[in-house]
């Protein structure tokens, strides 16, 4: 049985499958094994991928690209902000939500970030379909680690309306670390793994502890203001400033010719990243100009050498959050497209001198491969392979710690948040809480949230609450909570005197990282 894992990215999509034994990445119906995130509406039809990116320019307005930046997001959430101040799609406010309002079939249509994810994923279906016969697919999906619980079920029911059937969601730092085996090969092997990913508009670094076949989050760091994209848009200013020097006229000040120019550059990048010359080739650029320019791997990775140090500079971070040394990295795994970049590679090399750095998986690669092999052993149990990499691979810890405030405590912590379940802690376990309420109350509420390892609200994303009213004075409740292997959260408060009991159980959150 073919077991399948999608990783969807913010620029491009990957599928690849586990089948007889091997896992591999499906090319689409084009033959490309990554898939561009872009969604076109036109008077006639909807178009996905290539085919939409190839028609930005001239339909800019109404093709949605790097959706996956505003999925399961607020409209106010700063994320959101600063990619509807640069996005060419007029986009609406919907009660929180963020719509896009796009000319569709004749008419004005207002589509939700959703929506263009399932779109996305029916694509990456179809190719699942063309691999391993028609009807629902089994996947696992692979998301960033800082992803909320609203984002994570935002992906998982987008990929479910697509038709896939959704076995489970994990971290893509996990999926990177298992596409190489690690920690499966000799289960008895004690490391330490740092996990660096470069997508388009962001990166990510991540320290994992391995032991007996487990991966443990030590520490994960994520940046939203730099991607591999600021390597394409340094290119696109020096070919701009080339043009300019050879016809004095500035192609940025148009916007169409600058769409154009970056577009390629973006290919420019790319092919820098296999041969050391490139050709920057556009036809009537601006003013009618055909424009021809030469970029040596040299002259890119002189231009771009300003903002290499922000890629060590978030690694440092997580390595500082996991107290670790660079010497206690065994292995370096890169991911994402920009970590294909010779350049990137290099100073990650340089920065982890004695660590073995792993490459042989492409960047954008290596996430739907890793997240496929965890989809084989949960739907391949009697292949006697899986069922050893399955015991060893047991890989479920948390990426976000599960914190609670408490409201009817002898104590005033109503502004305080208590750690439950601390970063890294793995699936399943179980906790209790005990709390005591004073002589004039007779009410207990008890908040969950998603959280960071601090006793402060701050950014601390909240997931349900448990409420018990007309308690005897001095109640004494005990809650129980229970992290299942699902990643599902139970808890239940019981009045000891009592014996009332209210439980809420939550789905598995953004705190679960299985793979």
């Amino acid at each position: 049985m073919a077991a399948f894992g999608v990783h969807f990215g913010t620029c491009s999509a990957c599928l690849a499958v586990y089948k007889d034994g091997k896992t591999d990445v499906v090319a689409n119906d084009l033959g490309d094994r990554v898939t561009p995130c872009v969604v076109a509406f036109t008077e006639h039809e909807v178009t996905v991928g290539a085919a939409a990116k190839q028609g930005i320019i001239r339909n800019a307005s109404n093709t949605v690209s790097q959706v996956k930046r505003v999925l399961g997001r607020n409209f106010d959430d700063p994320v959101s902000q600063a990619y509807i101040s640069s996005c060419p799609v007029k986009i609406l406010k919907q009660d929180t939500t963020p719509v896009f309002e796009v000319d569709c079939q004749g008419r004005k249509q207002q589509i939700k970030p959703s929506k263009i994810a399932e779109i996305i994923y029916r694509k990456m279906l179809e190719t699942a379909q063309s691999h391993g016969g028609s009807g629902i697919q089994d996947a696992v999906l692979a998301v960033p680690g800082d992803f909320t619980a609203e984002q994570r079920n935002a992906v998982s029911e987008a990929a479910t309306k697509a038709g896939f059937n959704v076995l489970r969601v994990i971290n893509e730092c996990s999926a990177a670390a298992l596409a190489y085996d690690l920690g499966q090969v000799d289960n008895s092997e004690e490391y330490n793994v740092l996990v660096y990913r470069l997508g388009g508009t962001s990166h990510e670094a991540t320290v994992l502890q391995i032991q007996n076949g487990m991966y443990r989050i030590l520490a994960s760091c994520n940046d939203h203001s730099f991607g591999a994209d600021h390597f394409t848009e340094i290119l696109q200013k020096h070919l701009a400033s080339e043009f300019q020097r050879m016809y004095r006229s500035d192609p940025l000040e148009n916007k169409r010719a600058a769409a154009k120019l970056l577009l390629s550059a973006e290919v420019c990048k790319h092919t820098l990243s296999n041969l050391t010359n490139a050709q920057c080739a556009v036809d009537s650029l601006h003013d009618g100009i055909d424009f021809h320019c030469p970029v040596s791997r040299a002259r890119f990775e002189s231009l771009c050498s300003t903002i290499l140090p922000q890629c060590t500079q978030l690694i440092q971070s997580a390595l500082t959050e996991a107290v670790c040394s660079k010497q206690d990295i065994m292995r370096v795994v890169l991911c994402g497209g920009g970590a294909r970049m010779p350049l990137v590679q290099r100073v990650i090399s340089d920065f982890f001198p004695a660590s073995e750095q792993l490459t042989s998986v492409s960047g954008d690669e290596v996430i739907a491969i890793g997240a496929a092999k965890e989809a084989a052993i949960l739907v391949g149990k009697e292949d006697s392979q899986l069922l050893e990499m399955e015991n060893q691979t047991s890989v479920q810890c948390l990426s976000k710690a599960v914190a609670i405030r408490v409201n009817g405590e002898k104590e005033d912590n109503s502004n305080r948040l208590q750690v439950i379940f601390p970063i890294g802690s793995l699936i399943p376990s179980r906790q209790q809480h005990t709390a005591t309420l004073t002589s004039t109350q007779t009410s207990f509420v008890l908040e969950v949230y998603e959280a960071g390892d601090t006793d402060s609200l701050g950014t601390a994303q909240k997931l349900g609450k448990i409420v018990m009213r007309d308690l005897p004075a001095g109640a004494v409740i005990k809650t129980n909570f229970h992290l299942k292997r699902e990643g599902d959260l139970h808890i239940t408060s019981h009045d000891v005197t009592s014996g009332h009991q209210e439980s809420i159980s939550i789905g598995a959150s953004s705190s679960s990282d299985q793979s």
